[in-house]
């Protein structure tokens, strides 16, 4: 599942801004560094209320809900045919199999969108910010990472300062926008493929992933529903 979709869900099942900014840190910090990753055992030893602890509820939401989504049909079925969609539109960049999952993830979250409504999340993208924004949000990585493995105050301001940059695309909009359509869906996936070190997709292979991915929103928006409606796994209110 995607930020965006992890954001939404840990808001509306615990109740707080605060959560649901939490439930996309995970998400953010694999691309700031991917050493750091959510331990949700760690969060049992610091105990926490406020922000923070709104934020690490949020965390382990995210876990739970991940573990759910992957091992659902509406994840593994949806993953299969953008797979398929791909091939079919003749998309002749290599190694595309291996991007079905995040591709699917973001096309999930442009449904998302197209439900609820760009400015919508981004005011709730800025206000959750804003709800963890210094202390709590260094304190949740700290939780999660830094408190178990001291890699030294460098990496740590570098970590912090690669984090700020990413809050500040992602408030902006036109990084979450582009998920709603298949021309800005082919763009993200170029951008994948260079952070994966895979060559950047030529212009006929975006025109050929953008049509596959138009293809596949009635299938997005139907997956989405589906997803807020059923009673997924979730972590108790920190409230």
């Amino acid at each position: 599942m995607n930020f965006l979709l992890h954001r939404h869900l840990g808001e509306a099942h615990l109740g707080s801004r605060a959560a649901g900014v939490g439930a996309m840190l995970p998400d953010l910090w694999r691309m700031a560094d991917r050493r750091v990753r959510p331990r949700v055992a760690e969060v049992a030893k610091e105990p926490a209320d406020g922000p923070l602890g709104e934020a690490l509820a949020g965390i382990a939401h995210h876990v739970a809900i991940d573990r759910w989504f992957h091992d659902n049909a509406v994840f593994v079925e949806g993953e299969r045919l953008v797979a398929a969609r791909m091939r079919e539109a003749g998309v002749e960049a290599g190694r595309m199999g291996l991007l079905a999952h995040v591709t699917w993830e973001m096309c999930l979250d442009g449904a998302l969108l197209r439900r609820v409504g760009l400015e919508e999340t981004l005011e709730a993208l800025r206000e959750g910010f804003g709800a963890i924004e210094g202390e709590p949000e260094r304190r949740a990585a700290d939780v999660h990472h830094f408190n178990r493995i001291d890699r030294g105050e460098e990496a740590r301001a570098a970590f912090g300062a690669r984090m700020k940059r990413l809050r500040e695309e992602i408030a902006r909009g036109p990084w979450i926008e582009g998920y709603r359509h298949g021309e800005g869906l082919a763009l993200r996936v170029t951008g994948v493929r260079v952070r994966l070190g895979l060559s950047v997709l030529d212009e006929r292979d975006r025109e050929r992933l953008a049509r596959a991915l138009d293809g596949v929103m009635g299938e997005a928006d139907r997956a989405v529903e589906e997803i807020l409606g059923v009673e997924t796994p979730v972590i108790s209110s920190p409230r």
